[in-house]
């Protein structure tokens, strides 16, 4: 069986999460689908998916985040896809301006969104590290977690 609904479906659902674009988020996913992984939060189903992002967003939006209405809501990079069987999995880091980042996983399976995972860690600017005393004297490349020695 081809998984090309599945990518495609995946390909959707990071464009929709991107723009904040809720409705096209609900159309994509299967009817047991599940979101988890927000602090202090229990897993949302599909059901309460529509309640959710309005909170979700009105909360984002009041601690200085991007606007309820924007469509330029959260930022995926490093995303990695892969075929399990029938089920495609996507994983990667996301980010929301002055709201958090994390590491998300997103299944899906015959065209549909089964779940999505995520970890959140809550906004702080990132500093600059390149030039910092701990990094003279190596080349950093933090996407690989090596330091090479001159």
């Amino acid at each position: 069986m081809s998984n090309d609904k599945s990518f495609d479906a995946l390909d959707a659902d990071s464009d929709a999460w991107t723009k904040g674009d809720s409705a096209k988020i609900y159309n994509l996913l299967e009817d047991s689908y599940t979101f988890s992984g927000l602090p202090n939060m229990a897993p949302v189903d599909k059901t309460s998916f529509k309640m959710f992002w309005v909170t979700f967003r009105s909360k984002i939006e009041d601690v200085g985040g991007p606007p309820a209405v924007s469509s330029d809501f959260m930022v995926l990079k490093n995303s990695i896809l892969r075929e399990l069987g029938d089920y495609v999995v996507e994983s990667g880091n996301w980010e929301v301006r002055k709201f958090g980042r994390g590491v998300y996983m997103t299944a899906a399976k015959n065209g549909k969104i089964l779940w999505k995972e995520i970890t959140m860690n809550p906004w702080k600017e990132e500093k600059e590290t390149s030039n910092s005393d701990e990094n003279k004297g190596k080349d950093c490349i933090r996407s690989l977690h090596t330091f090479v020695k001159k």
